[in-house]
């Protein structure tokens, strides 16, 4: 996404927030289509449950609806989206540490079960894929909770550090040290697949 698109999103963002406020019930309808998927996904990743990923999503849009109409844009709405989201999935794994629950295999969760069908795909390297993606989840939920969400939201959903530090309320320079961290740690768990060239 280039700059000026980037922009564009932002206005129509702020400008969609701009018409729910003013009263029109349907500019919060565009926004969640708009960031449905991409905070599922995010949550999905973080708390490895798709039941629990969907209800925390409907409770990220219930917190935004309740509290859009007094938002000021400090950071763009999506940031502001994903700090809700960042904030409900740290509730979440407190609470499971507290009250530990069965947790997905890979195999349940969807975009883990993704196989082509036609003519040109192949079995193996699509079993061998499966199992990599099993090995590189495994080893990310291996990092601090830190590392894992400065980590997600940077790599998996793509926002830039400055996002990062606004999503997580961190300094951008510790969100820096704590992806640095992640990095390290990944390559030193994932080290015998990097030696083999197998990621």
């Amino acid at each position: 996404m280039s700059v000026a698109e980037s922009m564009d999103k932002l206005i129509d963002d702020e400008m969609l927030v701009s018409q729910f406020q003013a009263g029109r019930q349907n500019a919060f309808d565009e926004l969640m289509k708009r960031y449905k998927s991409k905070i599922f996904s995010y949550l999905l990743r973080s708390v490895r449950n798709y039941e629990d990923a969907e209800d925390i999503t409907i409770e990220v849009f219930f917190k935004a609806y309740r509290a859009l109409e007094n938002w000021q844009p400090k950071a763009k709405f999506s940031t502001w989206l994903y700090k809700i989201a960042a904030n409900l999935a740290i509730d979440y794994h407190r609470a499971k540490a507290r009250h530990p629950v069965y947790a997905l295999e890979d195999m349940e969760i969807p975009e883990a079960n993704l196989v082509a069908t036609d003519q040109y795909s192949n079995p193996v390297k699509e079993v061998e894929e499966q199992e990599l993606g099993r090995i590189i989840r495994e080893a990310v939920d291996q990092l601090s909770p830190k590392q894992k969400s400065v980590f997600i939201l940077n790599r998996y959903e793509g926002l830039q550090l400055k996002e990062v530090a606004e999503t997580l309320g961190m300094a951008e320079g510790t969100v820096k040290i704590h992806l640095h961290r992640a990095m390290k740690r990944l390559q030193t768990l994932l080290q015998p697949l990097w030696e083999n060239n197998e990621i």
